[in-house]
């Protein structure tokens, strides 16, 4: 299915195409971009995450989502399902003309391992000027 648009700005002429995977695109970078959660698989050890957990209707300019996902074990279910909620909705209304009438996030398991890209990175200041590492036991550095 495609969204067409035809624009009419002063003298200049144009058209708008969108396909139905973008908003399949936009729903897949907000969920990868919230900490906590991930998508469902079926294997704990299959990295795979494809467009079977996320299922898009669009009629008109309305769309509804589904989604299914996995949410770290230590997180409130509720709030975060919430915070998914408006994460879509929000990337989805802001990047396109559509209008979110709703996404259902089905929470189809809990995630006990770690990952490493949900912590967050402290920022170094800018203002300390940083000296360089020198090892006292390296001749080639003391005799330049």
């Amino acid at each position: 299915m495609y969204k067409y648009k035809k624009v009419v700005h002063g003298r200049h002429e144009g058209k708008i195409v969108l396909k139905d995977k973008i908003v399949d695109g936009i729903i897949f970078l907000a969920v990868s971009e919230l900490p906590y959660v991930s998508f469902y698989t079926n294997s704990p050890f299959s990295k795979k995450t494809g467009n079977e957990n996320i299922k898009v209707s669009i009629n008109k300019n309305n769309v509804t989502v589904q989604i299914c996902v996995k949410i770290h074990y230590n997180q409130n279910i509720s709030d975060m399902a919430f915070k998914i909620q408006e994460t879509i909705r929000h990337n989805i209304e802001s990047m396109t003309e559509f209008h979110v009438i709703s996404v259902n996030v089905v929470v189809k398991g809990v995630m006990f391992e770690e990952r490493t890209e949900i912590k967050p990175v402290e920022p170094e200041p800018e203002n300390e000027a940083k000296e360089p590492l020198i090892d006292p036991n390296d001749k080639k550095e003391q005799n330049k």
